[in-house]
C-alpha cells in the first residue's frame, strides 16, 4: 500500500458521521516488474583457422592439426609470454606497444615499451621485459601499463663501455628467481659500445653479471632453460648453431656445446630467433627465413618443421592447460595446440 493510499483511507475514515460503515481501505496495485532486455552477446572474433600442420612430428603434433590467427594487422610482433589462466601478452616493437589477447582483439595495454622486445612471466605472476632502448630488464603492470628497472647496469664496468648492457632482446626467469637474458649486437658495431653478450641478474640484485662473452656467438637472441632447469640454450642471429650452456651455480655456466646446427637452405645467412620448451624437454626455435618453427629433441635432433604463413619471429608454450604453441609472425600472432605442455 502506497503512502497515498493510506492518507486518503485515513481521510475517510475520519470524516464518517457516528455509527455509518466506514469504507473499506483501498487496496495498493503492486508495481509492475520491468526486465530490461539482455545485451546482445558479443560474438567473438579471434582466432579464426588459418592453416594446418603441414607434417607429422611424432609425439608433438599430428598433421592437419588446425593453426589459428589470434591476431593481425601488426607491424612487428615478438616475445610471447603465457600465463596460467590462458592470456598471452607479446609486443609489436615499432608500434612501441605491449598487448595482451583478447578474443575481441589485441588489447595495448602499453604504448611506451622502449623498444621491449622479449616478454616472459614468471612464476610468481610477475611480468618481465627486456627492454632495448635503455638496456634494461623491467617489470610490466598489466592493469596500468606502468614500467619500472629491475636492472640497467654491468656488475663490472668495462673502461670503454661503462655499465651499460647494451640492447636486450630476449629473458628467462629460473625457479629461483634468477634472470638470464640476451644482449646481442645485430647492427653496425661501433666501438665503444657493449659487446655481444648473456648476462644474470639474481633476485633481488640490481646489477647484472656477464655469463657469456664469446667472439663465436655472434647476435645472441632467444634464450631459454632445459626442462630441468640445468641448461641454458642460446639462439645466435648471426649464426646456424645453437649453443648449450651447463649451470654451474647462480650466474655461472660450464663451457659451452654445439647443440643443434639449423641447416642452411635460403640465401639468408640469419639463423633462429626466440625459442620455447617443453616438459619433454623438446626445443621449438623459430627460424624466421623458413617461416617455421624447428622442433628439436632434447638429443639436439631434429624431429620436424611446423609451417606458418609468414616469417617466425619467436613462441611459448601457453593457454590454462600449458598445451598451445604461440607463435609471433611478421604481422600477427598465430597459436597450435601440440601434445606436449610447457616446461616452466
Amino acid at each position: 500500500m502506497t503512502l497515498f493510499t493510506v492518507a486518503v483511507a485515513l481521510c475517510m475514515q475520519q470524516s464518517s458521521p457516528a455509527g455509518a460503515p466506514t469504507a473499506p481501505p483501498v487496496q495498493a496495485t503492486p508495481p509492475v516488474q520491468v526486465t530490461p532486455p539482455a545485451a546482445p552477446a558479443l560474438e567473438a572474433k579471434w582466432p579464426r583457422k588459418d592453416s594446418e600442420a603441414s607434417e607429422d612430428i611424432a609425439g608433438v603434433v599430428k598433421k592437419g592439426t588446425p593453426i589459428y590467427k589470434w591476431s593481425e594487422g601488426h607491424n612487428f610482433t615478438e616475445g610471447p609470454a603465457c600465463a596460467p589462466d590462458g592470456t598471452v601478452y607479446f609486443v609489436d616493437i615499432p608500434a612501441n606497444e605491449i598487448l595482451r589477447l583478447d578474443p575481441m582483439g589485441a588489447k595495448s595495454i602499453s604504448t611506451k615499451s622502449n623498444a621491449t622486445f622479449g616478454l616472459y612471466l614468471a612464476k610468481d605472476g610477475t611480468l618481465y621485459g627486456a627492454q632495448a632502448s635503455p638496456g634494461a630488464i623491467t617489470k610490466i603492470d598489466p592493469a596500468s601499463g606502468s614500467i619500472s628497472v629491475v636492472c640497467d647496469k654491468r656488475a663490472q664496468p668495462d673502461e670503454k663501455t661503462g655499465t651499460a648492457l647494451g640492447r636486450l632482446n630476449d629473458l628467462v626467469v629460473d625457479d629461483d628467481g634468477g634472470i638470464w637474458f640476451t644482449a646481442p649486437v645485430l647492427g653496425r658495431r661501433r666501438e665503444g659500445a657493449p659487446p655481444d653478450a648473456v648476462y644474470f641478474v639474481g633476485k633481488g640484485a640490481s646489477e647484472a653479471v656477464e655469463v657469456i662473452s664469446d667472439a663465436k656467438l655472434r647476435g645472441p637472441n632467444g634464450i631459454n632453460l632445459s626442462a630441468d632447469g640445468k641448461t641454458v640454450y642460446v639462439v645466435p642471429y648471426l649464426s646456424l648453431t645453437i649453443m648449450a650452456y651447463p649451470i654451474e651455480g647462480p650466474g655461472k655456466l660450464g663451457a659451452g656445446r654445439e647443440f643443434y646446427k639449423i641447416p642452411p637452405g635460403t640465401r639468408e645467412t640469419i639463423g633462429g630467433d626466440g625459442l620455447a620448451v617443453d616438459d619433454k624437454g623438446n626445443l621449438y626455435v623459430a627460424v624466421p627465413p623458413r617461416a617455421a618453427i624447428f622442433v628439436i629433441s632434447p638429443e639436439g635432433k631434429a624431429l620436424g618443421q611446423i609451417r606458418f604463413p609468414e616469417r617466425t619471429s619467436n613462441c611459448a608454450l601457453g593457454g590454462k592447460d600449458g598445451k598451445t604453441l604461440f607463435v609471433t609472425a611478421t604481422s600477427g600472432v598465430y597459436a597450435i595446440d601440440i601434445e606436449n605442455k610447457r616446461a616452466r
